[in-house]
């Protein structure tokens, strides 16, 4: 059995209070052993996805993270990315990237959460609403 440290040190956090705070952050909004079990999930999804890389790539090259890839959407999450866009306008992806680290307004639900522990606040930058069908 690792410490939390362990994890954090394989996960590639930093040893600095400010960058582990940086990572607990964004589990802050729950209480008890739900912010513990979230945490290390996502320690541990980090530490394998550095070790696919790792395992991967040549031992004589330098390692570089690819981009892992995810789950497709399903019609549940593409409708709740589209009515939070819908609701929150132009900047949705920022003000939804900050709900997700714990900032106001609290009104991303279990969907867009779920969507945030499989997918991380990384993928949310590069994902991009499909085009509305042609009329």
């Amino acid at each position: 059995m690792s410490t939390i440290g362990d994890l954090e040190r394989k996960a590639g956090i930093g040893t600095s209070p400010a960058e582990r705070t940086t990572f607990w952050r964004q589990f802050h909004h729950l209480e008890g052993e739900a912010f513990l079990n979230a945490g290390v999930a996502e320690l541990k999804r980090l530490i394998e996805a550095r070790e696919a890389v790792s395992d991967a790539s040549p031992k004589t090259r330098v390692a570089r993270f690819r981009r892992e890839v995810m789950a497709p959407l399903t019609a549940e999450q593409q409708a709740a990315l589209q009515a939070y866009a819908a609701k929150h306008g132009r900047r949705w992806k920022s003000i939804l990237s900050n709900a997700w680290m714990g900032g106001p307004p609290h009104d991303d639900g279990g969907v867009l959460r779920g969507l945030r522990n499989s997918h991380g606040p990384t993928w949310l930058q590069s994902y991009r609403l499909p085009k509305p069908p042609e009329r």
